[in-house]
């Protein structure tokens, strides 16, 4: 399996001048971008395909310096200022032979619960946690009475339609897996509509790919997950973390 890390945005709500780049926010004595490479390294992931944009260079010093790690591939996503994520994923994806592990750059997990998914899921696959149904800025999951996913809702409620349609599985945290065959196919998805498709994020693609595919949901029934946006968030997330490390490890 490859893993594809998706590095390239700005982060500009996160407000840290400091940091080159927002994977860098310390927990403990590591970093968000080092804890995925760690995780990365202890499920022996064959190759991770790290997609750059804002501030390339230092990330890749960063990565470099590091003593554990995956092997790894840079690739550049020289459009990332006026392009989405679904360009950056398919960067990375068109690099991976066979099974893919994708990751947004700016998820707070506990190791051992994203090993788990990892191992245990099906090859496609998105890792949800609970969330407000009502909550308008969440990537909210919905899924049919079958138990594959149906759609990828964000930045709106819920319409009471769909409230009534589909069951609501939670939020999309920012890893999921693609089957071989699958990444072939989204890849192709992604070609054929890339004027449409190359400024949105990744949600928007693969609701419609979710027409074509059997994408399951792997619900993690707890509160340690956290995508960070905001200093908000990295605060909500360092609290977390501070509160017991253990539980991160």
């Amino acid at each position: 399996m490859h893993a594809v890390i998706l590095l390239a945005g700005y982060g500009s709500r996160l407000s840290r001048d400091e940091l080159a780049h927002k994977s860098l926010l310390p927990f403990g004595g590591e970093t968000l971008l080092s804890r995925h490479l760690n995780a990365l390294h202890a499920l022996g992931i064959e190759e991770a395909e790290l997609v750059l944009g804002h501030n390339a260079g230092e990330v890749r010093r960063y990565v470099e310096s590091l003593a554990v790690k995956p092997p790894v591939r840079f690739i550049d996503n020289t459009l990332y200022r006026s392009t989405g994520n679904t360009l950056s994923m398919v960067l990375g994806l068109e690099h991976c032979p066979g099974d893919v592990l994708v990751l947004d750059g700016d998820v707070l997990y506990p190791q051992a619960l994203f090993i788990d998914y990892v191992r245990r899921s099906k090859p496609t696959s998105f890792a949800l946690v609970p969330v407000d149904i009502d909550n308008a800025e969440a990537t909210k999951v919905l899924f049919t009475s079958a138990g594959t996913i149906h759609a990828f809702v964000t930045k709106r409620l819920l319409t009471a339609e769909e409230k009534t349609d589909y069951c609501f599985g939670g939020e999309a945290i920012g890893f999921f897996k693609l089957a071989a065959g699958d990444v072939r196919r989204f890849i192709e998805l992604y070609r054929a509509r890339e004027t449409e498709y190359a400024k949105e994020l990744w949600e928007i693609p693969l609701t419609e790919f979710a027409t074509q595919a059997d994408i399951f949901p792997w619900p993690m029934e707890d509160d340690l997950c956290f995508e960070i946006d905001t200093p908000e968030d990295y605060q909500r997330a360092l609290e977390s973390y501070q509160k017991d490390p253990s539980r991160y490890a």
